[in-house]
């Protein structure tokens, strides 16, 4: 899915040197930096295991402490999300309702998901490249605003600038297309030699074939996400939407 900049007051978003991506693990947290490779590569810079047993509370001074090692400006850094703090859903949509009013029926089913007014909700959403005869179908996430300035609040705090918030398997999809050498690679290379495209420019076949990736792809890439280089695959993914 694309960016989630609807989960958030708009923030600037300077060029960047460096991108941190910070994804679960069980108990712990993974926290990846990317740094330039070359005119359009990044590269894993580092790979640091947080210890965050007490919740936010917990992860906010393992953030703080990673932070302090860090100089400079306070660094970007993107955080995978997931029930009950993150809610998806997908919601087929008349094909007569104009794009304009698509953003009313997200926030629609984002509210009734979260069981909150509509304008305590922050959400985004992708609209599926098929449509299915008179049905068009989009894809959505959403959290509460509240939890979401909570995020801001307290990575600010420990000296990280929050650009993003989003779903594990989006970071993980991000990832995956723009990993060189795609899916694959990831049995044949340790996850300190990934590397990964800025642009991701599919061609004409895999355009026609793109339903692909949400079947067998996305089988293969959920096993995956189960594996020890799981939550690594999203720390990038969710590092190389803080880059952009």
């Amino acid at each position: 899915m694309q960016a989630f900049m609807r989960l958030w007051q708009k923030m600037g978003a300077p060029s960047a040197r460096q991108a941190w991506g910070l994804a679960s693990d069980g108990p712990e947290w993974v926290l990846v930096g990317l740094s330039r490779a070359g005119t359009d590569l990044l590269k894993v810079q580092s790979t640091t295991r947080l210890q965050a047993q007490s919740g936010a509370s917990g992860l906010r001074l393992a953030l703080l402490e990673a932070g302090q090692r860090k100089l400079g400006l306070p660094q970007k850094v993107a955080i995978s999300l997931d029930a009950p703090d993150l809610v998806t859903g997908r919601l087929s949509c008349p094909v007569e309702v104009p794009e304009e009013g698509w953003p009313a029926e997200v926030q629609l089913e984002v509210a009734q998901a979260l069981n909150l007014p509509p304008d305590e909700v922050n959400f985004d959403f992708e609209p599926e490249a098929m449509v299915e005869g008179w049905v068009r179908h989009i894809r959505w996430a959403g959290c509460a605003k509240s939890r979401v300035a909570e995020f801001q609040k307290w990575t600010s705090h420990a000296g990280w600038r929050l650009r993003s918030v989003e779903p594990a398997l989006d970071a993980a999809e991000r990832a995956s297309k723009m990993l060189v050498g795609g899916l694959p690679s990831l049995m044949q290379q340790a996850p300190q030699d990934w590397q990964f495209r800025l642009s991701y420019e599919p061609s004409a076949q895999a355009l026609e074939t793109s339903a692909l990736f949400t079947s067998g792809q996305k089988g293969a890439l959920e096993e995956l996400l189960a594996s020890p280089v799981g939550p690594r695959l999203v720390a990038c993914g969710l590092a190389l939407k803080a880059w952009t």
